[in-house]
């Protein structure tokens, strides 16, 4: 009879296991095969001694409920598939384990980080919407403080406009002074977790004039570079914060022809067993799906017939009980992966009046169709009668930042990844050991670079980047010649000191202030790119402990620095001048740019300085 029930049983669960394979997993919540003939096997021997299992089973249901309810807020339309790509790497889920642990504990506030450009910043949407706000809401709503707590979980949003991984490598003391002030008593000084979104930034950099070349161009001058700040930036996180969960969260832009940072990234993520959520993984796929059906409907306007919206956005949202449920209207694609109307409601007032960018905006903008210009403005009476210009609910004022839906999104993914973590701990299915540091570095040449190259004690910048501003100016009455500070680019958001005369002779003097007594490399960040830049003499004067007297002048050190470079891409770029093996600078020095004549068939004799810093020498017995 025993064995009777037991077979009874596995055919069940095999049928069960089929019917799953064949319908959406986010309808029935089913476990794959695996999954359920893992955790069904001691269920099955209890029933073939005559066990009770109603305790188990109400364990499991248990389990699925929390994630139900940690999640219900999810985007509509979100699909299993949209949330399984969003998992790009899952790493060691050691640290996400205990993220969630604290939130469900509720003993204390809960402290997230957010790092990253204007993406994280919003820009173009309202703060409310921003996901780092979206997150906080989330965390208080579904795991809020017992009232004599008086605190509430917190995200801290440190993104700054035009931030890379670089920016904050150096920066990296800047950061970690200013999460002490920022950071509640009871959290130990150590943040839950540490967001770090900068892959479209770490690709495009400030003052880009064109996208990369997408087919020659992937790794070009200063990628390495870029990975060894990926891999300072979460070598000295994890060492700083030992229980903080750390995310590489990956963002993608809509033009199509250009690259992001996932890739660097990604080869870190895997080394130092980070997870990666990805909303370009999430989103993008059914992005250059809908444009090829687009194309085959109307190559030139890349827009839709009035007959191809779905009722109810293609996902059956009933709009007699759904909240604002016009927003999730859609055509040709179900909702958010498909046409939308455009939400200008949401884009802030500086925006609004150039309304929502369609997909035949960010097609032509992406470059990529040599043969003809597409139509793309209703205004100008491109779009034919009876046909719809055709905007993405994620993507608004322009292409490179999500609109309110898309923060949203993004914060759909990261709940899921938190909660995915508490319902695999829930149901015992995979419970991960704390992660070790690996035998060795990525391309760092030793663990002594990485913790060197996290310690700059000396970082003065042209504009604010993160929280704290150490402003970049010159020697107190030292006269500047030729040099001044605005912002060049075309949003005139990325100011520099900058020289261009072509006669050359122009010059700048910037201080350093240490205390004295120990070798400091110095580092000077410039704008790099593939035209119009001119070269310079950088010269370091170290006066140890002598500072304001110019005749005692210790050591000069000399570099030449050419401002171009045969990469397609204009980004700053830092340059070593001093050695860490010759004591350059041992307390107080000076820093001079000065520019050269203009090098004969150039176009320009362009130099930008963006930021002088100083790290500690890596080779502590030259030590003064």
């Amino acid at each position: 009879m025993k064995l009777f029930f037991a077979t009874g049983l596995l055919l069940c669960l095999t049928i069960v296991s089929q019917i799953c394979n064949s319908l959406e997993a986010s309808s029935l919540h089913c476990k794959s095969k695996h999954d359920v003939t893992s955790i069904s096997l001691p269920l099955m021997q209890n029933f073939a001694v005559g066990n009770d299992n109603t305790s188990a089973l109400s364990s499991l249901s248990d389990c699925r409920a929390e994630y139900q309810r940690t999640t219900r807020h999810r985007t509509p339309g979100l699909t299993t598939q949209d949330l399984l790509r969003s998992r790009a790497w899952i790493g060691n889920q050691y640290r996400l384990h205990k993220a969630i642990h604290t939130l469900n504990e509720r003993s204390r506030p809960f402290v997230a980080v957010v790092a990253g450009g204007s993406i994280s910043l919003g820009h173009g949407t309202f703060p409310t919407h921003r996901y780092s706000e979206r997150l906080e809401r989330w965390m208080n709503e579904l795991y809020p403080l017992p009232d004599d707590h008086h605190q509430r979980h917190q995200v801290i949003n440190v993104a700054a406009h035009g931030a890379d991984i670089c920016s904050m490598a150096k920066r990296l003391n800047i950061l970690y002074s200013d999460l002490t002030s920022r950071m509640p008593p009871s959290s130990q000084n150590e943040p839950d977790l540490i967001l770090l979104e900068f892959a479209v930034n770490d690709y495009q950099g400030q003052d880009h004039l064109i996208t990369i070349d997408h087919k020659t161009s992937v790794f070009f001058d200063g990628f390495r570079e870029l990975v060894l700040c990926a891999e300072v930036v979460v070598h000295s996180l994890r060492n700083r914060y030992p229980r903080a969960a750390i995310v590489f969260l990956e963002v993608q832009t809509a033009i199509l022809t250009r690259k992001t940072g996932t890739l660097l990234h990604m080869g870190i993520a895997q080394h130092y067993e980070i997870p990666v959520i990805s909303y370009a993984e999430a989103m993008f796929p059914d992005f250059y799906r809908l444009i090829k059906k687009l194309e085959t409907m109307d190559g030139e306007t890349y827009s839709f017939l009035d007959d191809e919206w779905r009722i109810d956005g293609g996902i059956g949202v009933d709009s007699a009980t759904v909240a604002n449920a016009s927003q999730y209207a859609a055509a040709v694609l179900p909702f958010p992966h498909g046409c939308s109307p455009c939400q200008s409601q949401y884009i802030i007032p500086q925006f609004r009046q150039g309304g929502c960018k369609s997909i035949c905006t960010f097609v032509d903008r992406s470059g990529i169709l040599h043969d003809r210009k597409l139509k793309c403005n209703r205004k100008q009476g491109d779009i034919p009668p009876g046909r719809n210009e055709c905007f993405v609910p994620f993507l608004a004022h322009d292409a490179i930042h999500p609109s309110a839906m898309g923060h949203a999104i993004i914060t759909d993914l990261i709940v899921d990844a938190l909660a995915s973590a508490q319902l695999r701990q829930c149901e015992k299915e995979w419970m991960p050991e704390k992660e070790e540091l690996p035998l060795t570095t990525f391309v760092a040449e030793s663990f002594d670079e990485l913790k060197v190259r996290a310690d700059f004690l000396w970082v003065h910048d042209v504009d604010r980047i993160f929280s704290r501003w150490d402003e970049l100016k010159p020697v107190a009455g030292r006269t500047t010649s030729g040099f001044t500070r605005y912002a060049d680019d075309a949003l005139k958001q990325r100011p520099g000191w900058i020289a261009t005369n072509e006669k050359g002779g122009e010059s700048i003097t910037f201080p350093i202030d240490l205390p004295p007594g120990e070798c400091f490399t110095v580092y000077v960040a410039i704008l790099r790119s593939y035209k119009g830049m001119g070269t310079m003499q950088i010269q370091v004067k170290d006066y140890g402990d002598k500072k304001g007297d110019d005749t005692s002048s210790k050591l000069t050190t000399s570099k030449k620095v050419d401002g171009l470079w045969s990469s397609p891409i204009s980004v700053w770029n830092d340059v070593q001048i001093t050695e860490d093996n010759n004591p350059g600078c041992t307390g107080y020095c000076e820093v001079t740019i000065a520019t050269d004549p203009i090098v004969p068939g150039r176009d320009g004799n362009k130099v930008k300085v963006l930021t002088v810093s100083a790290r500690r020498c890596s080779r502590k017995n030259f030590y003064i």
